[in-house]
């Protein structure tokens, strides 16, 4: 198990995601390949700290074509290249859950793939699976240790162009970007670097600085910080993407205004404008942190989270960091607000939050099942959290926790209630049941917003 640190240029409060626990291999059998004509599901793909579900848009015609060439090639030749394809052609159909099986399929196979372990690494990225990814991506850096260079040839495959990147490059980075979004920037640190001595080209090393960067500013290394940024050339540089990584790395440097951030930039290739624009807003949400002003830095979050581009790194980033925002400040204005800060607390296992939502007088009560483990008191309650996993300043987990069908009741006189649908996931991005049942709530207002005095959970 790897014990993650927090870092205090987070502001302490990115404390959501904190430990890594091993996961069992893939069943022998393998998962079920979903057929192309079945690829655009409605099913969600992933589910933030905040309890939102994530769907992806229809995927395009020649996206469900690739897909469908590649799942034949796979039923012809389960090959740990067409393996490969396969989840690469379901990932860039937008369909990561799909992907995520095809590598396990693969590894089920190939159990000792570093790159079918690379590859599901990047997808439990997409889907906020942060234990799993580093999980995978740290396999996958142990079995590449000692091997040659590998090009990793893009998808889909273009004859006029060469490939940017390469298979140790890609393990190294991925693994950095999972610590960091983990909140353990020393671990991200040493992941970076190590991608930065495969880097070749322009583009590599320009979005491994970038995250560098942003990793040792939140460890308030900021002289390390600026030798990094400096260490990108400006002039005469050589990038067909990464281009918003730049023009982060340009911010940093003092060379393009905050205000820039937020406006279109003439050498934005037509195709990756919104990405490039989120990876400036994402830029400029740290400046505002590191200028001391958490209020504007939340703005900017949730304008990257209104645009609802959720696989991009810069909107998972920008989740992460608003989920800590709201750690350090709880909100409890409304009964509504509290249940939101409820699925925070269970999405992120922070025990700080059971205190923070509970009244400690009168005795709160709370119960799960029937009220076979009910318990009264704040500090019983709180006994009751730590024994399924809640620790001070949260630990990372991939189970995902929300409510739907909320209905609040408010009374002039009588405390607040509230009921809703619970729902747990407890293995997203792989096969497996998900809990449910329904919940209530009643609420007492305090001086500081609306505290919980009751609370059940029920199964269904």
């Amino acid at each position: 198990m790897i014990r993650m640190r927090t870092a205090a240029a987070r502001l302490a409060v990115l404390a959501a995601l904190a430990a890594v626990a091993s996961r069992p291999a893939p069943s022998a059998a393998g998962p079920q390949i979903a057929e192309a004509k079945d690829l655009n599901s409605k099913a969600y793909e992933a589910v933030s700290l905040a309890g939102e579900r994530f769907v992806s848009p229809p995927a395009d015609k020649a996206a469900v074509e690739r897909y469908g060439e590649a799942r034949r090639r796979w039923a012809r030749d389960p090959s740990e290249e067409n393996a490969i394809g396969l989840g690469r052609a379901a990932g860039n159909a937008g369909r990561y859950r799909e992907a995520i099986r095809a590598f396990s399929d693969g590894l089920s196979r190939y159990p000792l793939s570093y790159r079918l372990l690379r590859h599901r690494g990047h997808r439990y990225i997409t889907i906020r699976q942060l234990v799993r990814a580093i999980d995978d991506l740290g396999r996958a850096a142990e079995l590449v240790a000692g091997r040659p260079l590998e090009v990793e040839p893009d998808v889909p495959v273009s004859p006029s162009r060469k490939p940017l990147s390469n298979l140790q490059y890609d393990i190294f980075y991925h693994l950095g970007l999972a610590y960091f979004l983990a909140g353990d920037y020393p671990l991200a640190e040493r992941a970076l670097r190590e991608a930065l001595t495969w880097a070749r080209n322009d583009d590599t090393k320009v979005a491994a600085t970038d995250w560098l960067y942003l990793a040792l500013r939140r460890m308030r290394m900021d002289a390390e910080a600026r030798d990094a940024a400096a260490s990108i050339r400006v002039r005469g540089i050589d990038l067909r993407e990464n281009f918003g990584y730049f023009q982060r790395i340009l911010l940093y440097r003092g060379m393009a205004a905050p205000e820039l951030m937020p406006l279109p930039w003439d050498d934005d290739p037509p195709d990756q404008k919104k990405a490039n624009l989120l990876i400036r807003l994402y830029g400029l949400a740290n400046w505002h942190l590191w200028g001391g002003d958490a209020m504007r830095a939340m703005g900017v979050y949730e304008t990257i989270l209104k645009e609802k581009a959720w696989p991009y790194f810069a909107s998972i980033a920008a989740e992460a960091d608003a989920a800590g925002l709201m750690l350090a400040n709880p909100a409890r204005s409304t009964v509504a607000d509290a249940l939101k800060t409820w699925t925070l607390m269970e999405n992120s296992r922070d025990l700080g939050l059971v205190y923070a939502l509970f009244t400690a007088a009168p005795p709160p009560a709370y119960a799960l099942s029937d009220g076979k483990d009910a318990v009264s008191g704040l500090d019983a309650i709180a006994e009751s959290f730590k024994a399924r996993g809640f620790v001070a300043g949260g630990r990372a987990q991939d189970v995902r926790f929300w409510l739907e069908d909320i209905q609040i009741k408010m009374e002039a006189g009588a405390p607040a209630t509230a009921a809703a649908r619970w729902f747990l996931d407890g293995n997203v991005g792989e096969e497996g049941p998900l809990r449910h049942g329904t919940a209530a709530f009643v609420y007492v207002q305090a001086a500081d917003g609306f505290r919980v005095s009751q609370a059940r959970f029920l199964n269904d």
